[in-house]
C-alpha cells in the first residue's frame, strides 16, 4: 500500500474511550478472581525491580501472575467479552462520528494504540463499525501465562505502523497524549481529545500552522 494524504490515525485509549482499557480490564478479571489477586500482590516486589528496566518488563512480571495457569483461550474470550460488553460502555460517541466522518470521506482510517488489538476490535463490533487495520500492544504466553511481547506506545507506534502497515506517512492524526507527538509531528492536521492546558500549549507550540483540533467529548 502506498500511504499518502489519506490515512488517518486514530489513538484508543483516551481518544476513543475514556480509560486505560488493559488495565480496566485487569482490575475487573483479578476482581472476580481474588486468589489472582494474591499471586499479583505477592509478585509486586519483583515488578519493582523489573521495573528498572523497562515499564513492559514490569507489566509483563504483573500479567504473567495475574494469568498463570488459566487456560490462553479463556482469557482470550474474557477480553473479547470485556470489550463488547463493558468497554463499549466507555466510549465517546463524539469521537467515533469523527472517525465515521474519516471513513466517509473516503479515508483510510487506522488505529495505533497501547491497547490490545483484540479490545479495539471488540468495540469497533459493538458499535457496528468494520474491523479496521491496527497497531497495537501484543501479548504472548511463556512459561504458562502471558507476557509482554510488544508494547506498542510512543515511538514504537509510527515504528510498527511502518513494519506491519507499511504505512510511513499519514494526514492526520487523534489523540489525547503528549506520548504521540512523533505521530503528531507527522500529520497535516490534529485532533486533540479532552487535552490538559499544558498538553495544549505543547500541542500548539509543535503543530506550528498546521491545522488543530481541539474536541472535548461529554464524559
Amino acid at each position: 500500500m502506498n500511504p499518502g494524504r489519506d490515512v488517518v490515525v486514530f489513538d484508543f485509549d483516551g481518544t476513543l474511550v475514556s480509560r486505560d482499557s488493559v488495565l480496566d480490564f485487569c482490575f475487573r478479571y483479578g476482581a472476580q478472581r481474588p486468589h489472582r489477586l494474591l499471586l499479583v500482590a505477592l509478585a509486586l516486589p519483583l515488578a519493582a525491580l523489573f521495573r528498572i528496566r523497562s515499564v513492559s518488563a514490569a507489566a509483563s512480571v504483573l500479567l504473567w501472575a495475574l494469568t498463570v495457569g488459566a487456560p490462553a483461550r479463556g482469557f482470550v474470550l474474557a477480553l473479547r467479552r470485556y470489550a463488547e460488553r463493558v468497554l463499549s460502555g466507555f466510549a465517546y460517541d463524539e469521537i467515533f462520528k469523527e472517525l465515521s466522518r474519516e471513513l466517509s470521506l473516503g479515508r483510510h482510517v487506522v488505529l495505533a494504540t497501547g491497547a490490545l488489538p483484540t479490545l479495539v476490535h471488540g468495540v469497533l463490533r459493538a458499535r457496528r463499525l468494520p474491523p479496521l487495520p491496527t497497531v497495537g500492544s501484543r501479548l504472548r504466553h511463556r512459561y504458562g501465562g502471558f507476557v509482554v511481547a510488544t508494547h506498542c506506545v510512543g515511538r514504537n507506534k509510527a515504528l510498527e505502523l511502518a513494519r506491519r502497515l507499511h504505512i510511513h506517512a499519514w494526514e492526520a492524526v487523534y489523540t489525547d497524549s503528549w506520548a504521540d507527538r512523533a505521530l503528531m509531528r507527522g500529520a497535516r492536521r490534529i485532533g486533540l481529545v479532552s487535552p490538559s492546558p499544558e498538553l495544549l500549549r505543547r500541542v500548539q507550540a509543535l503543530s506550528g500552522g498546521r491545522t488543530l483540533r481541539v474536541l472535548y467529548p461529554a464524559r
